[in-house]
């Protein structure tokens, strides 16, 4: 038998129908693939979304799930993408954006060419319509071959800030008590999301929507608003701020509302300066502090010697006095003059009797004069300066309309009574800490004013007015002066008793050399009736208690022993 012949490998290709392919041209066909750049992970940030539900897509790539495309507020947008060349050649990414609004059209942002790696743009915010629809991607060239287009990531605008509004009802507000106040919000663009409410008038930052759930500062709106309680810790003038934020993340302008939370505890006083509903007196001690008759002399100064004004360095050395207020407050604050300074000052009270933990301000002096029948007349030939160097006594009267407290209990801005060149002048409260500018003569265009030392007891000769008490630093006599008429008619009011400090009634005598310092700052023994009080330069009080009625104003006939 005869054996086949072995055929050559060409032979059995070609019986078989193949093509034989050298492992040379085989590598040469590998290289001639295209090596097309890739584009992905494309992301829009600031990542538009919902700031109400706190859900965020760096691209939406389906703009009719759910409630559409998120959004973007007054951040310029910048997109991204990661690009990537298989031969590691040099790309060029293109961002290409569209207006997806009928009819919209398209626009190409080519970036640098770079390496591998990430590719962005920024479009400014300018170029986007507030309230439009907008989709962008991206695609990338070496110059010869060019990746295929990213898939749209959707997104929509919202340029306008939302509004902000704090409202409560007209009820008088009381420290410690809890109380109501509307928060409301508007917004014509991507909705209101949220908004944070705080008793702090310092904006804040970085706070979100989600915060509600460990911050009860922030508050969801239901139809635009929502109702907050307010607990006032302090009294005084305070308010309630408000920030509102929309879905796109806009934040409005900081709202405010300001109140009056009044002290519950006890009825505005005039002459109280702690806020327990009692008339206080104030008298310098020993190293020259002004302290509360019966306070702690341990305790820290109601007035340290240190901040007294004219440099010093003692109260003892300065006229003071306090009833009511010139900044609407429901204590008094505390007026103060260095006898020959040319300065008032006024010292705030800080809410419990303390007058110099923060600077004071100076009180203009009134640059227009009043005769008693509210004309017009000459300063400078009724005796009035135009600085307080002249003034030799000064008292805070209360008001000179009556006494009443307002129906939210706060009691009426306080006038000035001042002794200057002999004459007596009225002035009454203008803007906070300070006057009207205008000073009204109550006496004669004569000096006789000049010897006597003022005293502001409030109502104590039967009507709503205040009354003025006067002692003869000759004799010691106290005399008694109060306006006339009706507190509902303050053009007709009668100020003519002041006229001359001799005429009024006598209450008793209290000799000037025995009792240097006197003052009155109302009912201190609690019988409705004011009372008188002196102090020698260690700050020991003597008190001599009014006599005569109380009711339906006090009237005062006279003062019994020293108590």
């Amino acid at each position: 038998m005869r054996l086949a012949r072995s055929l050559p490998m060409a032979a059995v290709s070609l019986a078989l129908g193949l093509t034989a392919v050298s492992p040379a041209t085989a590598a040469t066909a590998a290289v001639a693939q295209p090596q097309i750049p890739g584009v992905t992970a494309p992301q829009t940030s600031p990542a538009p979304g919902f700031a109400g539900e706190d859900r965020y897509t760096g691209c939406d790539t389906d703009p009719y799930a759910g409630a559409g495309a998120g959004w973007i507020g007054l951040d310029d947008p910048t997109f991204q993408v990661t690009t990537g060349s298989p031969s590691g050649t040099s790309l060029q990414t293109t961002f290409q954006l569209w207006d997806t609004s009928y009819g919209g059209k398209r626009t190409d942002y080519p970036a640098s060419w770079s390496v591998s790696g990430k590719a962005r743009t920024t479009v400014p915010r300018q170029l986007l319509k507030d309230g439009g629809q907008y989709a962008w991607r991206a695609r990338a060239t070496d110059g010869t071959l060019t990746s295929p287009y990213t898939a749209w990531c959707h997104f929509r605008v919202d340029h306008t800030q939302p509004t902000a509004e704090v409202t409560t009802d007209a009820s008088p507000k009381e420290q410690g008590k809890e109380a109501s106040f509307t928060l409301k919000a508007t917004d014509t663009g991507s909705g209101i999301a949220c908004a944070r409410w705080s008793t702090s008038g310092t904006p804040s930052v970085g706070w979100r929507c989600s915060d509600a759930a460990t911050d009860s500062h922030v508050v969801r709106l239901t139809d635009g608003t929502a109702t907050v309680k307010v607990t006032p810790a302090g009294w005084g003038t305070q308010a309630v701020y408000l920030q509102t934020m929309d879905n796109a993340g806009n934040v409005s302008q900081l709202a405010d509302l300001s109140y009056y939370a009044r002290i519950p505890t006890a009825p505005a006083t005039f002459g109280d300066i702690d806020a327990d509903g009692r008339p206080d007196v104030l008298v310098p001690d020993s190293a020259g502090d002004l302290r509360k008759m019966g306070s702690d002399p341990q305790g820290p100064a109601h007035a340290d010697r240190a901040a007294a004004p004219g440099g010093t360095d003692s109260w003892a050395k300065i006229q003071y006095t306090h009833r009511g207020s010139l900044s609407y407050q429901q204590v008094d604050d505390l007026l103060a003059h260095t006898p020959g300074d040319a300065r008032l000052y006024a010292f705030q009270n800080n809410g419990d009797g303390r007058f110099t933990t923060q600077s004071p301000n100076r009180v203009a002096k009134p640059t227009t004069c009043l005769n008693s029948a509210r004309e017009t007349i000459a300063c400078g030939a009724h005796g009035l300066g135009s600085d307080w160097s002249k003034v030799t006594q000064i008292t805070a009267y209360g008001s000179p309309v009556g006494d009443s407290p307002s129906a939210d209990g706060i009691l009426p801005s306080t006038s000035v009574l001042f002794v200057e060149n002999g004459r007596l002048w009225l002035t009454r409260a203008g803007s906070s800490n300070n006057l009207d500018g205008q000073a009204v003569l109550l006496s004669a265009n004569d000096e006789r004013w000049a010897g006597y030392d003022l005293l502001s007891p409030g109502r104590a000769q039967g009507t709503d007015f205040p009354t003025l008490w006067a002692r003869s630093q000759a004799d010691g006599t106290i005399r008694a002066f109060t306006i006339a008429g009706r507190p509902d008619a303050p053009k007709a009011l009668d100020s003519s008793a002041f006229a001359d400090p001799a005429a009024g009634p006598v209450l008793g005598t209290l000799a000037p050399a025995a009792h240097p310092r006197i003052g009155s700052d109302g009912d201190l023994t609690g019988d409705g009736i004011p009372d008188l009080w002196s102090a020698d330069a260690s700050g020991e009080v003597w008190l001599f208690p009014g006599t005569g009625t109380a009711a339906p104003h006090p009237t005062v006939t006279g003062f019994a022993s020293i108590v």
